[in-house]
């Protein structure tokens, strides 16, 4: 049974690891490497066990096949937050006997909800849902305890933390890296969302958790909060998904699961 994995340090998130994409949010293979490389350095010259935690979101295909290799040649254990509710609705998710791979490989599973919807905008009953049959079904499938949730897309609020709490959550991660508290007696923990455009040097900055980066990531998201609040959030995702490339990355990633499954 996976072994509880205390949150210290800092904490990164990562979609895709890919060896080339187009893809805001895919971050390509050799870059990773860098990174971990990164990592490994702070973790010796801190002394602490390991300063900063990797996460992952979605529980894609890339995860397993080209990021669970480079992550055991370093030694470092993960977090992999998947949907339930997608397995084995598209071949870009990784199934439950993949799932279990990274479980006995001592990387953690936990929830990002059932089916990936905003929890702040689901009612009452569908947030009770999404947090609950995601939570059951991974334990049960993969025998190991659930205390754990990163909120699809960002979107959070004190009802979404509440909600974790009665689901029976202990810890909930959020794509803010300036936040660390806890509401409801739920941990509430930041986390940096790793971009293709990423430098090494932010990257270290957000490792050593750097007071000025962090304080100008707050300002920037609090401008960006403005503008959903002007646009409404739907407009706001539409025309993110456009800047961020999602919709092309997503076009051909469903391309290559037509032509796979007629092989």
């Amino acid at each position: 049974m996976m072994a509880k994995m205390a949150v210290n340090g800092a904490v990164v998130a990562y979609h895709e690891i890919m060896p080339e994409s187009n893809y805001a949010y895919c971050v390509t293979s050799s870059a990773f490497a860098e990174h971990l490389r990164l990592f490994d350095s702070l973790t010796k010259n801190s002394g602490l066990p390991s300063p900063v935690q990797i996460t992952f979101d979605d529980g894609e295909h890339s995860q397993l096949h080209n990021a669970l290799p480079m992550l055991a040649k370093h030694g470092i254990s993960a977090r992999y937050f998947v949907t339930p509710g997608l397995i084995g609705t598209a071949t870009k998710f990784l199934g439950w006997d993949e799932l279990k791979i990274l479980r006995d490989a001592g990387h953690s599973v936990q929830s990002h909800g059932w089916s990936h919807k905003f929890l702040s905008f689901c009612s009452d009953d569908e947030l009770a849902c999404e947090l609950r049959s995601s939570k059951q079904l991974l334990e049960e499938k993969l025998g190991a305890p659930v205390e754990e949730i990163s909120v699809p897309g960002g979107r959070w609020n004190n009802r979404v933390i509440e909600a974790c709490a009665t689901a029976g959550y202990k810890r909930v991660f959020v794509s803010d890296p300036w936040v660390k508290t806890v509401i409801s007696g739920v941990e509430v923990i930041g986390r940096f969302m790793v971009r293709s455009t990423t430098t090494n040097v932010e990257l270290e900055k957000i490792a050593m958790q750097n007071r000025g980066a962090l304080l100008k990531m707050k300002m920037r998201a609090q401008i960006k909060q403005g503008i959903v609040g002007l646009m409404g959030d739907d407009l706001y995702h539409r025309l993110w998904c456009r800047l961020t490339g999602y919709n092309e990355f997503e076009a051909a990633r469903q391309q290559e699961t037509i032509l796979e499954s007629k092989q």
